[in-house]
């Protein structure tokens, strides 16, 4: 299997702009030398993530999220690292030799014989749809404003009577066992039967674009079921679905957010409006499987669910939810009473953008669910409402939001609120290395950010200490080590591209950004960070040797132990001992 050259790779890190390649999916601001942006990996308000492009890295100071142009890419769009490169060199124009390798996992033959029978299954359901038997429902979508141009963008179909799909399907030599696997058919006592008989067919893909389903109406205005789903198959799963995100990827990621609805009306309503960056969860529920395709499309996500009770609960629940796995949210503010599909059909497509137009803002929309159900003259419920809000602002980053939607809580209820500013977490700084107490991380960190920056404090790592406590930072510190073998400097950008995971890229952009990694190469400061990781190692070599002691055991055994636990403890009191002794010297000189 063809790969893409290493030389070009290279040359391709070497020519993308970071900040205009990330500026592709964001939104970044100039600050300085950085840019930036508000981080697509967790439920961000202020623009926390930072684009270095003199290093070409990204690192978000809150999540802990980094890497480089290609990792940007790779998690964002969820692609492999082959498929980043050709992206990015896409974007820059730069002719890769050969395409990304999209093969690498073997295709399941069952797997491969269900998408062809969806797909054999829409092309016949399409061609039926011109079909003298179909002129009802050919009118029926015309009546609701889908004209030929819509019907073709989303595959609308017609699944005519006289289980004619399935005769089709085994004309085409499908199993019928195939055709059940799928819903297109089902076993009844006289053979195989069409599932969507007599109704309208929507096909459902997944965000690859297979079509693994259908949504399908019936024209029967007795018949209870209106719109009848595909049921849970190998290929179909309600609660991992987002109907047309396949579709509607390229444009949310350009409008930089993603319009949920209810149904599939509703998405192919907001498309004959001109807006392409809208989907649906077949449904008021939305699931977490479903959230996390949202946030990977775009970075807000905009809820435009039915004005009713109904469709304002559900909204609580999927915002919540949403938030819960950092996404941005906003709320469509529709007060006509109205569905998409229905405002689009009695007052055209400018009503309906005006509509969407009106978004609030999550707290907006939340204070505004919790007032429209609460009797203000009972003093209960106002408490109660108070202790509802105050929960929601408590999840609020933003200290203008939380200081403006405390005086709106206090306004609506009545009741007096102070502002409380949010907590936020102190910023590591490093101090002297030989401070008493440092912790195990930090010190482990400050070795590698050493020795990222400096050969010599790799070659003095290897000689004085040589592994790490934590599995990935050690990992990290041999990859460090290797690096050295064949340059006297790393990049830390083309080191990403090594890294096995995105753990050890986060901890690289980590590393980078600390102000010991640009300082001047201190050997003292080395020994002091090592000496902390040797104490750490001592205390838990010494808590172990006190746990086999407290085991039953004989004499012999007993005595080995014992001994090799007084060689620990000697081994700590003097590595203590040169701590504190560097740590008095700093004070005295500092004097």
């Amino acid at each position: 299997m063809a790969r893409i050259p290493e030389e070009e790779i290279a040359e391709v890190r070497r020519r993308a702009d970071i900040a205009d390649i990330i500026g592709r999916y964001l939104t970044v601001q100039k600050r300085g030398r950085e840019y930036r942006a508000i981080c697509p990996f967790h439920d961000d308000h202020d623009p926390s993530l930072h684009i270095n492009p003199d290093m070409r890295i990204y690192k978000c100071f809150v999540c802990n999220a980094g890497g480089n142009v290609f990792t940007f890419v790779q998690n964002y769009e969820n692609v492999s690292f082959p498929e980043a490169v050709e992206k990015v060199a896409d974007l820059i124009g730069y002719p890769l030799s050969v395409k990304a390798d999209r093969t690498e996992t073997k295709t399941d033959p069952k797997m491969d014989r269900y998408y062809k029978v969806m797909e054999e299954t829409i092309r016949f359901t399409c061609y039926e749809m011109n079909g003298e038997e179909a002129r009802k429902a050919k009118s029926y979508l015309d009546g609701r404003g889908m004209d030929e141009a819509i019907r073709t963008q989303f595959e609308i179909g017609y699944n005519p009577g006289g289980d004619r799909l399935c005769r089709f399907l085994k004309a085409k030599g499908f199993e019928d066992a195939d055709m059940v696997a799928v819903n297109v058919a089902r076993t009844g006592s006289d053979g195989v039967k069409d599932v969507f008989s007599n109704r309208i067919t929507f096909p459902i893909h997944d965000v690859h674009g297979h079509p693994i389903g259908f949504s399908a109406r019936t024209l029967d205005p007795d018949n209870p079921s209106k719109y009848v789903n595909t049921t849970d198959t190998p290929l179909f799963h309600k609660s991992e679905i987002v109907y047309n995100a396949h579709r509607a990827r390229m444009s949310a990621r350009r409008e930089g957010k993603i319009y949920v609805c209810e149904g599939v009306t509703d998405v192919i309503a907001l498309a004959k409006a001109g807006i392409q960056n809208a989907v649906c969860t077949l449904g008021t529920a939305c699931t977490r499987q479903q959230i996390q395709i949202l946030h990977h499309m775009a970075p807000l996500i905009v809820f435009c669910y039915d004005g009713d009770n109904a469709g304002q609960n559900a909204t609580v629940k999927a915002g919540r939810l949403a938030r819960a796995e950092g996404c941005e949210v906003a709320v469509v503010d529709n007060r006509t009473g109205l569905d998409p599909d229905e405002l689009i059909r009695s007052q055209g497509p400018d009503a309906l953008k005006e509509m969407l137009s009106k978004q609030m803002i999550w707290m907006e929309f939340v204070l505004n669910y919790l007032k429209n159900r609460t009797n203000f003259d009972n003093y209960q419920e106002r408490k109660d409402f108070v202790a509802k809000a105050r929960a929601e602002l408590d999840s609020l980053n933003d200290e203008m939001d939380r200081r403006y939607f405390t005086e709106e809580i206090s306004r609506i209820s009545g009741f007096h609120l102070d502002y409380e500013p949010k907590e936020t977490k102190p910023v590591y700084q490093p101090a002297q290395a030989s401070r008493i107490g440092m912790g195990l991380e930090e010190a482990e960190e400050m070795i590698l950010a050493m020795m990222l920056g400096h050969k010599e404090a790799s070659q003095h790592f290897s000689e004085k200490l040589g592994f790490l406590k934590d599995k990935d930072r050690s990992g990290l510190a041999m990859m460090i080590v290797d690096c050295y073998r064949s340059s006297d400097k790393i990049d830390p950008d083309v080191l990403m591209d090594q890294a096995d995971s995105q753990t050890v890229r986060n901890l690289i952009a980590r590393l980078i950004s600390l102000p010991v990694y640009a300082m001047a190469y201190d050997e003292t400061m080395m020994d002091g960070a090592i000496r902390r990781v040797n104490i750490s190692l001592k205390e838990a070599q010494a808590d172990a040797f006190k746990e086999q002691l407290a085991q039953p055991m004989n004499q012999e055994s007993s005595l080995v132990i014992m001994e090799e636990y007084r060689e620990c403890l000697k081994d700590l009191r003097r590595y203590i001992d040169e701590e504190a002794n560097e740590f008095y010297r700093n004070e005295k000189n500092c004097d």
